[in-house]
């Protein structure tokens, strides 16, 4: 029974592992506007570095250097770098990386992504993905973690 239960926590754990969440967001047509990435990280997998794809369309004109760090990658002296990809059909790519030292990133924004929408945008709800998400652990082990994805409103 006790085999069972912890085979049971162990998959839990799997299953809801460390997230990277950005909540949804609504933006008038040739406005600017912010997406917050977050970190729901485990304590036994403490991260000290990401890196990730974010996958959008062009509706939306994200620049590299409208990324930044968020409060909780201040807090562990860790920097954003990010680069334009090759566009990939309709979608534009960028590539990010947060790093700086070993400490491990506390939950909480970890990245303030800075954006534009064009004017002539489609009215209605976008995706854009973040894919390719990977952790490095403090003693610089690889942590793959789950895409995630959130909904940009035009209006």
């Amino acid at each position: 029974m006790w085999t069972s239960g912890a085979l049971l926590l162990s998959l839990c754990l799997t299953a809801f592992g460390q997230t990277l969440e950005i909540p949804p967001v609504t933006v008038d047509r040739g406005s600017p506007n912010i997406l917050r990435i977050t970190l729901r990280p485990l304590a036994e997998k403490p991260l000290a570095a990401l890196q990730w794809d974010m996958v959008y369309g062009n509706r939306f004109r994200f620049a590299a250097s409208g990324v930044v760090p968020g409060e909780a990658s201040e807090k562990a002296g860790k920097t954003v770098t990010c680069v334009p990809k090759a566009p990939d059909g309709a979608n534009s790519r960028l590539a990010c990386i947060l790093a700086g030292g070993v400490q491990a990133l506390s939950a909480g924004v970890i990245a303030i992504v800075r954006f534009e929408t064009a004017q002539n945008a489609p009215k209605g709800e976008a995706i854009v993905d973040l894919e390719n998400i990977v952790g490095v652990s403090p003693a610089l082990e690889p942590i793959p973690m789950k895409s995630t994805w959130t909904s940009i409103t035009v209006r």
